[in-house]
């Protein structure tokens, strides 16, 4: 796979051709060459769709369980799913709007709320007292961002978050969002001063009660 080149690169091992691939699945996650989570998003839908179609007859349709068990198995194989390895994501207005999408249609379904009921989705969200996938995203990177502050200098993952180039520049037109702005904005989200993001995930406690917090 290759990125960003003008000529696409030949490289031969004995007799044998590498071929060129656009994206690649490495532990469970998708790469691509454009840097494009689509590919990613899509292969957690779909997964997490399959969950919830074989648990909808089995449990999430079933009257005789609460809505509190409910939205616990929903949670434990369904949003799982669909927010694996969500913590290091990249993700721009459209595709949190689609997995928020995905979120609320199915919350919907499990509650037996139809478009004719006129039910905000913040009462949805109230009814089934779980957070939009807005809020998820948020926490679940804030959560890791203590892990890496908290690490010991040298590792790789504290280098690429603290290193800064000493050469080169951006190219013309929107830059691509990176991550060190979205953990800024997910720490705005909180109320949490990013010139204090030290000092509060140094204590894991009071990191993870300041995380817990994030809203929309």
């Amino acid at each position: 796979m290759a990125q960003d080149v003008s000529n696409v690169p030949c490289i031969s091992i004995g007799d044998h051709t590498l071929e060129m691939m656009n994206d690649f699945i490495y532990l469970g996650s998708i790469s691509s060459n454009n840097l494009s989570l689509d590919a990613e998003l899509n292969t957690s839908i779909g997964k997490a769709a399959t969950a919830m179609a074989h648990l909808t007859k089995r449990a999430l349709s079933n009257n005789m369980l609460t809505i509190n068990t409910k939205m616990r198995i929903y949670q434990a194989c369904v949003l799982s799913i669909s927010l694996c390895c969500s913590e290091t994501w990249i993700l721009y207005k459209h595709q949190e709007c689609r997995l928020n999408a995905f979120h609320l249609n199915n919350l919907r379904k499990i509650l037996g709320i139809t478009w004719q009921d006129h039910v905000q989705n913040k009462d949805v969200l109230a009814k089934a007292n779980l957070p939009s996938m807005f809020s998820l995203f948020s926490q679940r990177g804030l959560h890791w961002l203590g892990h890496v502050v908290r690490m010991q200098d040298g590792q790789i993952f504290k280098n690429i978050l603290y290193g800064k180039l000493l050469a080169g520049s951006r190219p013309t037109g929107r830059p691509l969002l990176r991550f060190k702005e979205v953990c800024t904005r997910d720490l705005k989200s909180g109320n949490i001063n990013p010139v204090d993001l030290e000092s509060y995930a140094a204590d894991r406690d009071s990191w993870r009660s300041k995380f817990r917090n994030v809203s929309d």
